[in-house]
């Protein structure tokens, strides 16, 4: 069989760009690659893989949902717990409180007491020093005028023998 010329120079142009550009993108594809039907065979099993994996993740993140669900739950009712223990640890220290309050107000009784024993005192002190001022002066009076006056008339100035006060 014979070519005809436009086949020839075809035929020349295709060798021509085969060789400054590599194989023509046809023949590329018509020599290594199956054909479009197998290439499309093999995606839609590969999506259908992936849809598969998407499912089982979905699944597990339900799941973990559902558990970290109930976990908050648990940990909420944990924390209802405490808040009711420190409930009643409230009220304790508010008994606790209200006994305080009462040592305070017996304290301040005793302290007004003390108060008055400390004013009680410091006025029988002050009689007391006034007391034995009184007597002191008394006495001091009595004893200069029982005093023997010395010999030259002038009374000794208040000394006795020996020249010692007698009472000062």
């Amino acid at each position: 069989m014979k070519k005809t010329e436009t086949e020839q120079i075809l035929e020349y142009l295709k060798h021509i760009y085969e060789s400054i550009n590599g194989p023509l993108p046809d023949a590329r594809r018509s020599s290594k690659e199956p054909p479009l039907s197998k290439r499309v065979d093999r995606l839609d099993k590969k999506v259908d893989k992936l849809d598969d994996r998407v499912s089982e993740v979905q699944l597990g993140l339900a799941t973990l949902a559902v558990s970290t669900t109930a976990q908050f739950q648990k940990i909420d009712e944990r924390f209802t717990k405490i808040d009711k223990r420190f409930d009643g640890i409230d009220k304790r220290f508010d008994g606790i409180d209200k006994r305080f309050d009462g040592v305070d107000l017996q304290f301040k009784r005793v302290d007004a007491r003390f108060d008055g024993v400390e004013g009680s005192i410091e006025s029988a002190r002050v009689q007391l020093v006034d007391l034995v001022g009184r007597v002191h002066s008394e006495l001091t009076g009595r004893i200069v005028d029982l005093e023997v006056p010395g010999p030259g008339g002038r009374g000794g100035g208040g000394r006795g023998s020996g020249g010692v006060p007698l009472a000062s």
